[in-house]
């Protein structure tokens, strides 16, 4: 299995990093619309909805709907920045009701239209950010490279953090496998990363720093919120992987669960920290 899993990453990872430094914005949008349309039919299967007609029924209004953001975000990147504070509210609220209801089939996300409505806030807002940080600024590819691999880190430092310390369960009737210590642990490597671009290619310092890493550390935060939210709507279903699409990770929400509530949250933390005043 890990073979496999590493064989996929290895072929996935160049063409990735040749569209986010090559691709204008346009052909990256379509890139990622081709991933969330994957997406949304997995994330079909996963709430009950029982017909062909009405998974497809479910993708294409969600595609249409994430279609105009990203015409909104093509004529003015300015217009989809209420979309991003509306994502932050909606994973403040997942967070809180995860915490309140962590059995797998508690509260309103478990319900069939919770899991029908989370669709669009998840990946509609998951679209939009990352193509949020590959236009509006000219290093944002590099900046959305950035988030990328964050996210991969801290998942990869909280895999090894909970394998080797591991002692509490952070949360354990819908994802037995993470641990308080893993989390910690993702933080702290977080931290470093974040420090070391910070400064390194962005040249932040001071009080601008900060807010860098509170912005970087809410991403990875709300990546665990992402995992663990998807794993409790794979709970609910009664299925261990969304999708067979990628050998030895799953289905693609399988990979882009944690990206899916960090990359919005990222994108309006970058708005504020240019916009913040702060230097």
């Amino acid at each position: 299995m890990l073979s496999r899993r590493i064989l996929t990453a290895l072929i996935l990872i160049p063409p990735l990093l040749a569209a986010l430094f090559y691709l204008p914005t346009f052909w990256l949008a379509l890139l990622f619309g081709a991933f969330i349309v994957v997406g949304a039919l997995e994330w079909s299967a996963l709430t009950g909805v029982q017909s062909a007609a009405g998974r497809w029924l479910y993708v294409v209004s969600l595609t249409l709907f994430g279609a105009a953001a990203v015409h909104a975000l093509a004529r003015d990147p300015n217009a989809v920045v209420p979309l991003l504070g509306t994502a932050v509210l909606w994973w403040l609220w997942v967070a809180v009701e995860l915490w309140r209801h962590p059995a797998p089939e508690a509260g309103w996300l478990a319900t069939r239209t919770g899991r029908r409505v989370s669709g669009f806030c998840t990946l509609v807002p998951a679209w939009v950010g990352l193509l949020y940080l590959h236009a509006a600024d000219p290093r944002s590819p590099a900046l959305l490279l950035f988030l990328l691999v964050l996210v991969w880190t801290a998942d990869s430092a909280a895999y090894f953090f909970g394998w080797a310390f591991g002692r509490h369960k952070l949360a354990p009737l819908i994802s037995p496998g993470k641990t308080v210590e893993g989390a910690l642990g993702a933080l702290g490597t977080a931290t470093l990363l974040a420090t070391v671009c910070g400064t390194m290619i962005w040249r932040l310092e001071g009080a601008r720093l900060m807010l860098w890493l509170v912005v970087a550390l809410a991403a990875v935060v709300f990546s665990i919120v992402g995992d663990l939210a998807e794993s409790k709507l794979k709970r609910t279903a009664g299925v261990k992987d969304s999708g067979r699409l990628l050998p030895g990770h799953g289905g693609v929400l399988d990979r882009i669960d944690a990206l899916t509530a960090a990359a919005p949250v990222f994108a309006a933390g970058w708005v504020f920290l240019l916009n913040s005043g702060v230097s």
